[in-house]
């Protein structure tokens, strides 16, 4: 029983985004770019020690920024003391996995610029 977080959980966790809106969005994670989400929207992102950065963009709404912690993965205890097993989990950084499973995003609506009259 080697690495026991990596087979079990593997180097990549599933979240889902959602969000009060009904036009479609452009999701950036991590710098790669989905485009056309609709919500709500499930995705894998990897695990690691570093947050993952989510970036929500949408024409009628302002910038989100979802920033997603890590916490520790208890399914690296099965290792035990075995010192191999929990290097495999550190490097392929299945130690780790979000913090929540759920991630909602609450755009808020740009203001229109108003047309200002003599």
């Amino acid at each position: 029983m080697t690495s026991c977080a990596t087979v079990f959980c593997g180097s990549k966790a599933k979240v889902t985004f959602d969000s009060d809106i009904a036009e479609k969005a452009t999701l950036t994670i991590d710098g790669r770019k989905y485009t056309n989400v609709t919500f709500p929207y499930t995705t894998k992102i990897r695990r690691g020690f570093d947050e993952t950065v989510v970036k929500a963009e949408s024409p009628a709404y302002t910038t989100e920024t979802v920033i997603i912690n890590k916490s520790f993965n208890a399914v690296s205890v099965i290792n035990l003391l075995n010192i191999l097993g929990w290097g495999i989990d550190a490097a392929t950084g299945a130690m780790t996995k979000p913090e929540f499973k759920f991630y909602q995003i609450d755009f808020q609506p740009k203001e229109e610029k108003s047309i200002k009259q003599d």
